[in-house]
């Protein structure tokens, strides 16, 4: 992937010096490294921002329909909160988060406090339930 490709995907190119804000207000982003995915949350706690981060597959018909659900509230919620999501058969430290946070299906949506504590884990296929979780903890 070169940093065009990157920087078109989430509208802003993403650094460790960048500030969360910067790099994702109104938008999802999608991180490809463990690296950058841990840079974010960090980056969300220091700034005292809700986090939710989706774990999807290339490959995932559900994770791509919901897609449009996350989106939403991306652009409702970015002022407060950071969207981030990933796919995990993109790299070993990839599958290495998953493995850790022990997702067993796609699409598992991690909800993450502004402290950088997990409020809560959850695998859902449906818009309504992501939806309803979502604004619950969002608002």
């Amino acid at each position: 992937s070169t940093p065009f490709s990157r920087a078109a995907r989430v509208g802003k190119i993403y650094t460790a010096s960048s500030s969360v804000t910067e790099a994702s207000t109104r938008t999802v982003v999608h991180v490809e490294t463990a690296t950058e995915l841990e840079d974010i949350i960090a980056s969300c706690a220091r700034e005292k921002r809700k986090c939710v981060v989706n774990v999807s597959t290339s490959k995932c018909g559900p994770c791509k329909m919901l897609l449009p659900t996350l989106e939403k509230y991306a652009r409702e919620h970015g002022d407060s909160a950071t969207f981030v999501k990933f796919h995990s058969d993109e790299g070993e430290d990839l599958k290495r988060v998953a493995s850790e946070w022990a997702v067993q299906q796609v699409p598992t949506y991690r909800l993450i406090r502004e402290d950088g504590e997990t409020h809560a884990q959850f695998t859902t296929g449906k818009p309504d339930s992501l939806g309803g979780k979502l604004y619950l903890f969002l608002t």
